[in-house]
């Protein structure tokens, strides 16, 4: 058997749509209702308090930086929804039954998570960016500007943080974006290891992981405390210093990317070892 077929991929689709579309759809407004939720609270906040806009605040700039956090949000939850239909013993043998390879129906749900969850967050800022537009009439002294165009305006910001050089400014940008995902994808990794109560137990690896982590770092101070091994500090500060900041980030970048591939090959793998019970997933 090939290990991709368009027709077997599609008719995983068709198959995972039908059996799962309350539960898509269900997730697509609530996505969409809790994406909405800044402007709906703030325009009830103003009509019961009666408020007047001071010119120097930039409703629209609030609005998106609050969207941006709750679309991360959203993705990671979703991320670790991902493969749901394990959830349950009689899931397990829907999926695992299926004529169709391990990589079609991993791919399937990478669309689903990646692709799906991503239409629904943008379907959202653009549903209430039009309610914005209606309901900031009734406030005295404001102009409606646009959420989406301000959303996709805070790259610049970090630009600007460079001194306006360019180059920089994209590369952290983008290694912020790669860092971000790489977290959020974390979530897709245990979720592939673990079918129930994944999204917990992510949780308190990552607050683990933040009590321990201060400990090598208090080595690492510890072992540059002396004079000679000072030295050798201050000569690798200084080299990265002549490396240049844009080299610096380039592999900075490098390594973000090839973290991300590796957390994907990985949840790969472990989707591939599926069974219908397990000790770990009974």
């Amino acid at each position: 058997m090939k290990e991709f077929n368009l027709q077997r991929f599609l008719s995983v689709a068709r198959w995972d749509l039908s059996i799962n579309s309350q539960f898509y759809t269900r997730s697509a407004l609530l996505i969409v209702a809790i994406v909405c939720m800044p402007v709906v609270w703030f325009h009830l906040y103003a009509f019961f308090m009666d408020i007047s806009m001071p010119e120097s605040i930039n409703l629209s700039n609030g609005f998106a930086m609050s969207m941006v956090w709750i679309n991360k949000g959203c993705y990671l939850i979703a991320s670790g929804y991902m493969f749901h239909n394990l959830l349950t013993k009689q899931g397990r043998i829907g999926e695992l039954t299926l004529p169709a390879t391990n990589l079609e129906r991993f791919l399937w749900h990478v669309i689903v998570t990646v692709i799906g969850v991503r239409v629904a967050c943008l379907a959202g800022v653009l549903v209430a960016d039009l309610m914005n537009t209606v309901l900031i009439l009734r406030i005295p002294g404001e102009e409606s500007e646009s959420i989406t165009a301000a959303m996709f305006g805070f790259p610049h910001v970090l630009t600007e943080s460079f001194g306006g050089d360019r180059v920089e400014g994209i590369a952290l940008s983008l290694f912020i974006l790669l860092i971000t995902f790489c977290y959020i994808r974390s979530f897709c990794l245990f979720n592939a290891w673990k079918y129930r109560h994944n999204i917990p137990l992510t949780f308190i690896f990552y607050s683990l992981m933040g009590l321990l982590l201060p400990i090598p770092i208090a080595l690492i101070s510890d072992h540059f405390s002396d004079l000679e091994n000072w030295e050798t500090f201050m000569r690798i500060m200084l080299w990265l210093e002549e490396a240049g900041a844009v080299r610096i980030l380039i592999c900075m970048n490098v390594f973000a990317a090839l973290l991300y591939t590796a957390i994907w090959l990985l949840t790969y793998r472990l989707y591939k070892r599926a069974q219908l019970t397990t000790k770990r997933n009974p």
